[in-house]
């Protein structure tokens, strides 16, 4: 199934997004020799696969969405706009360096705490983040944005409150509280709960109009009811993505009159960020690395650029100095470091799965790590820790999830 939307996306690349996106960046140059390359590393990756599927089903699932979310928009963008290698060479080493995580072991502490704590805990504390955020904007809800209409604009709205710590509550609370709360309470079958929770997600996405709240709490529950195993969780998942690229182009005709899945859901979550990625590598191959722009470390290094790199590199390729280019992990650690930046961060994010599979969760958190993938994708890889909240999730997980449910495979 990941071949087919290998070769599906190739299709959509050459005949759809090279035509109606060329002016985001997107032109055709294709490459005989950088398609055959791609192609032998491709299998080079599902061999490592199943390595990494004879010891861990869970790391195995998380390979296959690295696989589809780093190297497949990458390397249709290395064949068919031959951009640059190194780029590809560097989501290549971050796939397949992952597949050492399934050798790597953690000893955690055994906590256990009574159970009714642990739902009191979970609860309150998701609870009591929400306060601040209620008492700044109160009813300033907007229903449209449940037809994604008007999202920009309550953006912008959203984005002039939204000040200080309320920034940083915020992404916590959606990436992380909500949704660890969420998927507890349903193991739980706490369905009270559930509600309550899953209607906090919605009021922050009726306020904020952020897309990511919609469809990680969608993706929650796809991931929590659809699938008996990590392997068919993935399975459901590519049908679901086989059978989007098979009917997007008619939807879009004949019921948006225009390429709305093509262009919102395509485009923008799997060639955007490869293109973005593609930018940063061929700016910061000519140019100064920036260590720590977007840490706190940012604080006792000079600043080499007039604009932060997201907005210089918006003004360069598209004019428009007011937008901001997002970096993962990948174009995130070329950025501080080079390609060491590149190794380092990919060691790291490879014991930090190897620590999530060590904690041996009930499955049905399986759409969290999901979205943590997708996060790692388009943010820079500190942040993702802090503000996105991993670190919260590492210490609640210790202390009160781990131990409580058995990993099923």
């Amino acid at each position: 199934m990941l071949t087919i939307i290998y070769f599906f996306l190739e299709g959509y690349y050459h005949f759809f997004i090279s035509d109606n996106f060329a002016y985001l960046g997107f032109f055709p140059d294709f490459s005989i020799i950088n398609y055959i390359i791609t192609k032998l590393v491709y299998i080079w990756l599902l061999f490592l696969s199943w390595k990494v599927y004879q010891r861990s089903k869970f790391l195995y699932s998380i390979y296959l969405l690295l696989m589809f979310f780093f190297y497949i928009p990458n390397a249709v963008i290395f064949a068919f706009s031959n951009m640059h290698i190194g780029a590809f060479v560097s989501n290549v080493f971050f796939v397949s360096f992952f597949s050492l995580s399934s050798v790597i072991k953690f000893r955690l502490p055994t906590i256990n705490l009574p159970k009714k704590i642990n739902n009191y805990i979970i609860l309150t504390l998701s609870l009591l983040a929400m306060v601040p955020i209620i008492i700044t904007f109160r009813n300033d809800v907007h229903l449209k944005t449940l037809l994604l209409q008007d999202i920009y604009e309550v953006r912008e709205v959203f984005s002039e409150k939204l000040i200080g710590y309320l920034g940083y509550l915020y992404n916590i609370l959606v990436k992380t509280l909500l949704p660890i709360a969420l998927v507890y309470f349903l193991i739980k079958r706490k369905v009270f709960f559930v509600g309550i929770i899953f209607l906090a997600l919605m009021y922050l996405y009726l306020i904020s109009g952020n897309k990511i709240v919609y469809f990680t709490s969608i993706l929650l529950l796809f991931f929590y009811y659809l699938g008996y195993s990590y392997t068919s969780k993935m399975s459901n998942f590519f049908i679901m993505i086989i059978g989007l690229l098979i009917i997007a182009p008619f939807v879009d005709a004949f019921l948006f009159s225009q390429p709305i899945i093509q262009g919102v859901f395509i485009n923008r979550f799997l060639f955007i960020p490869a293109l973005l990625t593609q930018w940063y590598f061929e700016f910061f191959d000519g140019n100064p690395y920036y260590f720590a722009e977007s840490h706190f470390f940012n604080q006792f290094v000079e600043q080499p650029y007039d604009l932060p790199i997201g907005f210089l590199l918006a003004k360069i390729h598209w004019h428009e100095p007011t937008v901001y280019v997002n970096n993962g992990i990948v174009s995130d650690g070329f950025m501080n470091l080079g390609y060491l930046g590149v190794v380092l961060f990919s060691v790291i994010f490879t014991l930090l799965f190897s620590l999530f599979n060590s904690f041996k969760l009930h499955i049905g958190y399986f759409g969290l790590f999901f979205s943590y993938v997708y996060i790692f994708l388009s943010a820079p890889f500190l942040s993702v820790f802090i503000t996105g909240g991993v670190m919260i999730f590492i210490i609640k997980a210790i202390l009160l999830l781990t131990n409580k449910n058995k990993n099923l495979e």
